[in-house]
């Protein structure tokens, strides 16, 4: 998929950042797609985990959305996968599953607690050639110096210039309404941004409602 493509798709109503029942979700395909055609959405960006050594059949999960998306005309799904970052500034996705997508999203998950480590493995991955033939996002920007409670600013500030190297790189920024991050997400430009729920639930859908809701 070429970024003019995606870019096209996100401006219309779209669904960015969700997992399903394959994984850690409570949703079908199914779920997602009822929910678009009630709500006007046009494009769903299907982000469901992933790993090099993975539990369930990718290609499974694939083709139910295909097979699922053509009882739903007008309603578009694009394949992603998301998946974690490691140590150095590898991914954690085989070459099947990568195969298989247009759209890659780095996450940050179980990460050893280093801060130097982290930021030097997340700028080393943005600059990595391997991946550009992907539409790829940073999701959840910040979410490791969330979760270990940050309070530097210094560091923070160390953040928004890994997010300065990402979109140098080509690659989007979530604005991920589900944990209201990057803080700073006004240092991305317009064209740079997409927002995700990061949805498991019925009660994240509510949350992309009410979100588009207030936007309008």
């Amino acid at each position: 998929m070429k970024q003019e493509d995606f870019r096209k798709s996100i401006k219309e109503p779209y669904l960015f950042h969700l997992h399903t029942r394959y994984t850690d979700g409570k949703l079908d395909a199914i779920d997602y797609f009822n929910f678009a055609k009630e709500n006007g959405v046009r494009t769903i960006v299907f982000t469901e985990h992933v790993r090099q050594d993975l539990k369930y059949d990718f290609s499974a999960f694939v083709s139910e959305i295909r097979e699922v998306e053509k009882q739903f005309p007008g309603i578009r799904a694009i394949i992603g996968a998301e998946a974690k970052l490691l140590p150095g500034g590898g991914l954690d996705i085989n070459q099947v599953t990568n195969d298989q997508i247009d759209v890659l999203c780095f996450a940050c998950h179980g990460f050893p607690d280093d801060h130097e480590l982290y930021f030097e493995s997340f700028a080393t991955l943005f600059r990595d050639d391997k991946w550009k033939d992907k539409i790829r996002v940073f999701v959840h920007p910040g979410r490791y110096l969330k979760k270990r409670h940050v309070a530097d600013i210094e560091i923070w500030k160390r953040l928004d210039d890994l997010i300065e190297i990402a979109v140098e790189n080509g690659i989007f920024i979530e604005e991920n309404k589900r944990e209201m991050l990057p803080p700073s997400i006004d240092i991305v430009p317009e064209e740079w941004r997409i927002t995700g729920y990061d949805i498991h639930h019925e009660s994240g859908l509510e949350n992309w409602r009410m979100g588009e809701n207030n936007g309008k």
